[in-house]
């Protein structure tokens, strides 16, 4: 059963108090029908974003959707690492932005009514109409297996990275290698013998013990993330689908879904990389250092490279420095031969979205359904992406656009993957430095992700039933609870016996591993069948 906003007067109200004690913004939808001094609707839009791109505000898009909607646009611009807790939060309160961008998945559509089924809303949007009959996959990523509409989710399509590569990449210093006479890594043993190289031989020669030989994130508090530490696992023979459900921990095996938190690969990486922080290869408080000081001993001060390895989403992570650096396969963990090995797949950029608020009033959902309408015509889905038309993109003719300035200091002129995009198969776009280097790094990965068998992948559309959905986000509560901070702990500290091995495993059980990889058995099995 779905959560109502009537139920959740209290939530909301000790929601509220919660807020104004940690400074986070609201992001509430229109106050009943709140109009601007004309008396055209204000549209409230939340917008997911990073610290590095540019307020909406200041973008020549706001002028465009405006036009379209006859309506003022009032923006909730709130930052990703806020979003992280605030979220949670508005969800408890059902204080919804009039639309959300980016900020909304599968399982919150599934467990929370308080968005618009746009499903019967689509002759409204007739670009919407297009793109879901072009890319019926996005269609899918948008619904739940009923057939409602929660979202318009972006597709960066043919001008993605993402299509080139899967946006996850091992990188290293290859010129720490060539100064220093190594080959590339081809296994875990390998990788160990460089890494003690780079700590101890001053590769980037300034004659200081300055090296940092790898550096990984953080872990998730409530599941795995992008470019996560657990990517090894692909070296042990287990492919992850990290930006998938991956990040509850499931994955696929010759069509048997299992989930890679009790297995025995998992456990290996665990006590692979305490054997690193233990020889000095990796900082000792590697998961509870901020994430600004790795960013920061990424890109150092653009001329002399600290760091030996990364994960990452490519080359472009190092700054000034990133022709030091070049993406390498994973290696092998021992006893496992290269054709084992995996990485994570190329897939389709299709991604969250648009989903607008239910219960507005005819006016304010009809200029909210011209706003997403608007947004993703060719031309308003480049600026939003990259920045203003003509300034910083232009649009060259016959669905080709070229890029004239693309980003200053990292920070960008446009929304780019959090704002709305629709990128057709017959639009292209030049001078991405991003998608370049993505094509580069993504080829690196093209024989280890030929290795991965035709029964194991879980397709991004596969979605649970709202009830079943309801029980593996509460069991994966707990799990992840659970499991984080002990994994935290052996990785940084060690202590991992056979006999707590054992306990964790059977806790794990206890907490519905078990249960969820039977529902997503279900839920694959009933989705395949009906391709």
């Amino acid at each position: 059963m779905k959560i109502k906003k009537s139920t959740k007067a209290l939530a909301a109200a000790a929601s509220l108090a919660m807020l104004s004690t940690v400074g986070l913004s609201v992001c509430g939808g229109s106050d009943s029908g709140e109009t601007d001094s004309n008396g055209k609707p204000i549209i409230r839009v939340a917008l997911i974003k990073r610290s590095t791109q540019i307020e909406a505000k200041e973008m020549k898009l706001q002028k465009d959707l405006e036009a379209a909607c006859d309506c003022t646009i009032k923006w909730d611009e709130i930052l990703d690492t806020q979003w992280s807790q605030q979220a949670s939060t508005v969800l408890a309160s059902g204080d919804v932005a009039d639309i959300t961008v980016w900020g909304y998945n599968s399982s919150n559509f599934a467990q929370y009514d308080y968005w618009e089924d746009l499903s019967d809303d689509l002759d409204q949007m007739p670009n919407v109409q297009a793109y879901f009959k072009e890319v019926p996959n996005a269609k899918k990523f948008g619904s739940d297996i009923d057939g409602h509409v929660w979202q318009v989710p972006s597709d960066y399509g043919n001008a993605s990275g993402a299509k080139w590569s899967s946006g996850q990449n091992l990188m290293i210093n290859k010129s720490w290698l060539e100064k220093l006479g190594l080959e590339v890594p081809k296994t875990w043993d390998d990788l160990t013998k460089v890494l003690t190289a780079f700590k101890n031989d001053d590769p980037n020669g300034n004659g200081e013990a300055d090296e940092i030989p790898m550096l990984i994130n953080q872990l998730g508090t409530a599941g795995f993330n992008w470019w996560d530490p657990f990517l090894l696992l692909n070296g042990t023979g287990l492919n992850t689908q990290m930006i998938a459900n991956g990040n509850q921990g499931i994955y696929i095996k010759d069509g048997k879904i299992g989930n890679f938190m009790i297995t025995d690969n998992f456990r290996q990486v665990i006590e692979y990389y305490h054997s690193l922080i233990e020889q000095g290869l990796m900082p000792k408080d590697i998961l509870t250092r901020d994430s600004s000081q790795n960013s920061a001993d990424i890109s150092n001060d653009g001329k002399t490279a600290k760091v030996g390895l990364i994960f990452g989403w490519n080359t472009g992570n190092f700054g000034d420095l990133k022709d030091q650096y070049e993406s390498i396969e994973v290696p092998a963990a021992p006893g496992v031969s290269y054709e084992e090995t995996t990485w994570e797949p190329q897939f389709e950029d299709i991604y969250n979205g648009a989903c607008v608020k239910a219960g507005l009033d005819d006016e304010h959902k009809a200029a909210a359904l011209k706003i997403i309408n608007k947004w993703i015509e060719p031309d308003t889905s480049m600026e939003s992406y990259y920045g203003d038309l003509d300034k910083y993109i232009s649009n060259e003719g016959d669905g080709k656009y070229k890029v004239i300035e693309f980003q200053k200091d990292l920070s960008t002129y446009g929304l780019a993957d959090r704002g709305l995009t629709y990128v057709s198969d017959d639009m292209s776009v030049e001078g991405d430095e991003d998608k370049v280097l993505a094509e580069k790094d993504g080829k690196t990965y093209e024989t280890q992700q030929s290795h991965i068998g035709d029964k194991d992948l879980i397709p991004a559309y596969v979605r649970l039933s709202a009830e079943d959905n309801t029980t593996v986000s509460n069991n994966n509560s707990n799990i992840f609870n659970y499991a984080m901070p002990l994994i935290s702990t052996w990785i940084q500290d060690g202590g991992l016996t056979d006999a707590k091995w054992n306990e964790y495993v059977d806790t794990m059980k206890q907490q519905g591993v078990d249960e969820n990889v039977k529902l997503w058995q279900k839920w694959y099995d009933k989705t395949m069948a009906e391709e």
